[in-house]
């Protein structure tokens, strides 16, 4: 078991700048986490609502980029299609464990044999204590506590308990309201860097834009690449972003003037 906590957490803050359009997009190679960034994060997953202009702008935008465009989420990729019917995307579901190309081809992790147990064990915690939901992600499994934040602590230790006893080959990802069980070795900088490698994102500047701790390896990806880092958010936690927007809204507002419809 690794702690990904670390990793994924900056030592210190850096400047944050308001981000400027880019001044082409012929180059540009465009992938954007979801909850929280695209769309206002909502008390438990099934809740959140996809604003009417999000898909058909999104839609515009990969034709415009040349299908440069992925999604890069800790959603499944299944989730993610009926969430934006019907268009379906390049992209990279449980933080990178599963990837689908801009060809459809579709690449994914192994299943953990520990991972049913896992679930299995935090569905009863979750059972025991008011306000806490376990979402199964099919190659990883999460629980939130949104709607009990003083349980946040708790939780942690107990998904540290869990995971701890002999399991090799998955790894603790602390979120906002959430602690996920995920493959190791995986992580959406990893999943940036494996679609750069691909057409039609081979030779253009990656723009990565996110707003969680598990944006931060693909803020680090983009940056090593003399791309563009952006942090959705208002508060002032280290990020190796170097740019910054403040809510999904100023997000699809910023997207649709890429386009010049604003």
């Amino acid at each position: 078991m690794n702690l990904v906590e670390d990793m994924t957490r900056p030592p210190a803050a850096i400047a944050i700048s308001q981000p400027e359009l880019p001044a082409e997009l012929s180059d540009l190679a465009l992938f954007l986490d979801v909850d929280g960034t695209l769309i206002d994060i909502a008390p438990s997953p099934d809740l959140v609502v996809i604003p009417p202009k999000l898909i058909p702008l999104l839609e515009r935008l990969s034709l415009k980029l040349g299908g440069a465009l992925a999604l890069v989420t800790g959603r499944e990729i299944g989730v993610v299609d009926t969430m934006f019917a019907p268009l379906k995307l390049p992209v990279a579901g449980v933080h990178g464990a599963e990837l689908r190309f801009a060809d459809g081809t579709l690449k994914g992790t192994p299943i953990h044999p520990e991972l049913a147990r896992i679930t299995e064990e935090l569905k009863t915690f979750a059972a025991e204590n008011e306000g806490l939901l376990v979402e199964p992600k099919g190659r990883a499994v999460a629980i939130h506590y949104r709607l009990n934040p003083a349980l946040g602590e708790d939780v942690e230790a107990f998904v540290r308990e869990v995971v701890d006893r002999g399991t090799d080959g998955l790894e603790i990802q602390p979120g906002k309201m959430v602690v996920e069980v995920r493959p190791a070795k995986i992580d959406k900088g990893r999943a940036i860097g494996v679609f750069l490698e691909t057409e039609p994102y081979v030779g253009r500047t990656p723009l990565v834009i996110g707003d969680d701790w598990t944006d931060e390896p693909g803020f680090r990806t983009a940056n090593a690449r003399g791309g563009r880092s952006i942090r959705v958010g208002r508060d002032k936690r280290p990020t190796e972003a170097n740019e910054s927007l403040p809510d999904p809204e100023a997000v699809r507002r910023w997207l649709a003037a890429m386009l010049g419809e604003i």
